[in-house]
């Protein structure tokens, strides 16, 4: 059996401190969230990226928690894709940053060692091969996350990929750098989801369904809160909210089901 070693208890933490700062100041003072990251964006993107940094914090604290790496498995590699993308994405604005601000170098230092330790990690543990442990998951749960990986990951890479596309149809105005910047994330979530569809086993799909369902939540309560933002007439409207009122219900169920698979 291997185990979630001290050290690397140690990086989730890290992680963790930083994800924390982020999604506080984005989600509860999110006037201010320049406090934390290179822009001051207006408040409901403010508390977008809250979400998606509370949500990280979520992954990270469930990770520390863990005992076998089996649980973290498919965590690690999505700490990769998402600050890895964001390190690349930041490349492509550079003119967009004020270097005379630490927010600008915490920014890049993180996204640079964030990723190359998790791809370390997930490298040295490549042809990790335990017997599983735990309750099986329910094919219902697997054909879930397949669906929503495939389609989360083509979200991603239209915001990636097709930027200005991506800013005309979204359902709040965004600019070209935040749909690029918000397909990093996303890519992490949809890759995320496609992993687990593969997993086995309650226990090893844990603390990524902790961590999603965060994210599903904390958006559709800032959308909520900013329903005002949103247009009725646009398909993408309903798209959205319809969207995350599935996802925060069905992985709400899910993360209940696997904290009580794992106290049984």
């Amino acid at each position: 059996m291997v185990l979630v070693t001290r050290n690397l208890k140690i990086y989730f933490a890290a992680v963790a401190l930083l994800a924390l700062w982020v999604g506080a100041w984005g989600y509860f003072i999110p006037t201010q969230v320049d406090e934390a990251i290179p822009w001051l964006v207006p408040p409901l993107h403010a508390r977008f990226l809250g979400s998606m940094y509370l949500s990280g914090a979520a992954f990270m604290v469930a990770g520390m928690l863990s005992k076998r790496y089996d649980e973290v498995k498919t965590m690690v590699p999505m700490i990769a894709i998402w600050t890895g993308m964001l390190f690349i994405v930041s490349l492509f604005y550079l003119g967009e940053f004020d270097y005379s601000r630490p927010q600008v170098w915490i920014w890049f230092g993180a996204y640079l060692v964030y990723p190359a330790i998790a791809l370390w990690v997930t490298w040295l543990n490549r042809n990790l091969n335990e017997a599983h442990s735990g309750k099986a998951l329910p094919a219902w749960v697997k054909g879930y996350l397949l669906v929503q990986g495939i389609l989360v990951s083509l979200l991603s890479l239209s915001l990636l990929f097709a930027p200005d596309l991506m800013v005309t149809v979204w359902p709040w105005k965004i600019t070209r750098l935040l749909a690029q910047i918000y397909s990093a994330p996303f890519l992490s979530y949809g890759l995320g989801s496609l992993m687990l569809s593969r997993r086995q086993t309650w226990n090893e799909a844990r603390v990524v369904l902790i961590g999603t369902v965060v994210f599903a939540i904390f958006v559709l309560l800032a959308s909520i809160i900013h329903r005002e933002l949103f247009s009725s007439a646009n398909a993408s409207t309903w798209i959205w909210f319809g969207g995350f009122a599935i996802a925060s219900s069905v992985l709400g169920f899910m993360t209940v089901r696997s904290l009580a698979e794992k106290s049984s």
